[in-house]
């Protein structure tokens, strides 16, 4: 009988075990009766009744590290005194004169030598009260103006890294030896942020600042430069394609205007060009490789609009093919400004400037759309001119039917 109590005693423990979360532990020296007192001890594992399904606290851990660490927009006066009024808005009808259009890429690098001294001139010559300029670093920590890591396309050396070459190895190069009006600009050399920020502000025009490169030697000579110049928080706006770069920046000092750009097809796409948009396609043989590869572009496109926010940019610059209407409203309800390059022909500027209502950033000055000088009170300012009436000319007389 007592045989048979044991066995019902081991069935029983035996069940409980399966059916609970309380599990016994038998010691190795108790007795096998359960009728010996303390020969079973019971270790009972408490559960918290607000454990989180799997994942779901992560995903809560992940939200508040981006609000915490998320940066604090600069001055919306700042904003403004950068980028001009909002196209549309009362302040850009009393003030039409503020409002942004026309931002003259690398300097207007198809009319003169990019990035140099030469191509500031010719803007401010040319009432271009915008400009954007690339920075990166040589190997002795000045701020270079060049956009390419080398010097093979400017001036057809070997240079392939000036990150490898001291300033003063580089400073007498002629960067202008292979651009289409050389004739015009001879012994064109490169310049260093500080000259240009210095003539660029002398001259009242605003700037766009795209850092190249990630280094912390870029993004010191940065914070000195706007620490040095206190006038060039209301007048410089910092970009760059790297968002942590951009953060970075902005971390150690939130007052300064950023801006992040982008390009898309990154990863499906090994080369793209201003004007052609992509092409040259990865893997383009290979139809399911390229696929998950434009998949990886769809999933970078959302993380980068995440990063927009996390970095509480200012304004976005964007490739023209990828900007619709849609894109600007939907950046302009976030209130920041959307810019679009390389916006080079004439009626493409038309378009940005009559549809979209928006900045763009142009590698020439030539075929600025005309605009009227006197308007009526009626009249919308961000109208294009009398040139987009005789373009859609043709068209309107094939919709009422004449000849």
């Amino acid at each position: 009988m007592a045989t048979c109590v044991t066995r019902m005693g081991w069935r029983a423990s035996g069940a409980m075990s399966k059916s609970s979360s309380i599990y016994p532990r038998i010691l190795p020296s108790a007795p096998a009766f359960l009728s010996v007192p303390n020969s079973i001890i019971i270790h009972t594992q408490k559960r918290s009744l607000f454990v989180l399904p799997y994942g779901l606290d992560v995903g809560l851990v992940g939200i508040t590290a981006y609000f915490m660490t998320k940066l604090r927009r600069p001055e919306p006066s700042n904003v403004v005194s950068v980028f001009g009024p909002e196209p549309g808005s009362k302040e850009s009808e009393e003030n039409p004169d503020k409002v942004v259009r026309c931002i003259a890429h690398r300097g207007a690098g198809l009319d003169a030598p990019e990035n140099t001294l030469e191509a500031f001139k010719y803007c401010v010559s040319h009432d271009c009260n915008m400009v954007e300029l690339d920075v990166r670093t040589s190997k002795d920590g000045k701020l270079v103006l060049l956009h390419d890591q080398g010097l093979q396309r400017l001036t057809g050396s070997s240079i392939s890294n000036v990150h490898i070459m001291d300033w003063d190895s580089i400073k007498n190069i002629d960067v202008g030896l292979t651009h289409p009006n050389r004739a015009q600009f001879k012994e064109v050399h490169l310049c260093l942020l500080d000259d240009a920020l210095d003539y660029l502000l002398q001259n009242k025009v605003k700037v766009i600042i795209d850092v190249k490169g990630d280094n912390q030697q870029v993004i010191n000579g940065i914070l000195q430069a706007f620490a040095s110049r206190p006038d060039l928080y209301k007048s410089a706006a910092v970009t760059c394609f790297n968002p942590f770069v951009l953060y970075q920046i902005r971390k150690r000092d939130p007052d300064i205007v950023g801006a992040l750009s982008y390009r898309p097809y990154c990863f499906s796409s090994m080369d793209f060009d201003a004007e052609q948009g992509a092409y040259n396609p990865r893997y383009g043989d290979n139809l399911v490789v390229h696929s998950a590869l434009r998949a990886v572009d769809a999933l970078h496109a959302l993380v980068w609009r995440w990063c927009a926010r996390w970095c509480s940019v200012s304004a976005v610059l964007l490739h023209k093919d990828i900007v619709s209407p849609n894109e600007i409203f939907y950046w302009r309800s976030l209130g920041v400004r959307c810019a679009g390059w390389c916006v080079n022909r004439p009626l493409e500027k038309l378009y940005w400037r009559g549809v979209l209502k928006a900045p763009y950033l142009a590698n020439t000055l030539l075929g600025e759309p005309e605009v009227e000088k006197t308007r009526d009170k009626d009249t919308d300012y961000d109208r294009a001119g009398p040139l987009i009436d005789k373009l859609l000319e043709p068209e309107r007389r094939m919709s009422s039917g004449q000849n």
